[in-house]
């Protein structure tokens, strides 16, 4: 694949990652009671994120900026990928604030670890905003991929290769 192609087909997976976490979001919008509610919220938020990091092609890397991100929804989005990387993908040890407490009592070492509690649900609250982001950041990607595919199609045909199905 040349490198225009790899990014058509990045951006199209994108699309495709951002949807499954649109999906997600509002199937637990409608099942508030659902016990798996936690988990599937912070599985939606890792989804969400993968367009956003580096995703390696055979000609290069590739990761989708935030241009198509509604200004208003910057400050959310800045959000979910900090949690991505301290707590959903990744867990940070800074974040737990933990402390170490070794103590001896009648020739025995007990340890005490005080720290901060994390459930990578703190966004939750934020559910409609998460939705909305997701939807009006899709609504834009839809229009850049027929701007991509439309140039893609116009260097196939340049090259003298087929023009892509309809």
């Amino acid at each position: 694949m040349t490198e225009q192609e790899e990014r058509f087909v990045h951006f199209v997976s994108c699309i495709t990652w951002l949807n499954n976490a649109w999906r997600l979001l509002n199937t637990i919008q409608t099942q508030p009671e659902n016990p798996l509610i936690g988990p599937a919220f912070r599985f939606a938020l890792v989804e969400y994120c993968k367009p956003y990091k580096l995703s390696q092609g055979v000609n290069k890397k590739f990761k989708l900026d935030t241009s198509l991100i509604p200004k208003e929804h910057l400050p959310l989005h800045e959000r979910i990928i900090t949690s991505r990387d301290q707590i959903h993908a990744h867990y940070d040890l800074t974040i737990m604030q933990a402390k170490l407490h070794v103590h001896e009592f009648m020739s025995q070492r007990y340890t005490l670890i005080p720290q901060n509690i994390i459930y990578g649900t703190e966004e939750l609250a934020n559910l409609q905003e998460v939705v909305a982001l997701i939807k009006a950041t899709l609504d834009k990607m839809y229009i850049q991929e027929k701007v991509l595919e439309t140039a893609l199609t116009e260097r196939l045909t340049a090259a003298g290769d087929p023009p892509l199905d309809d």
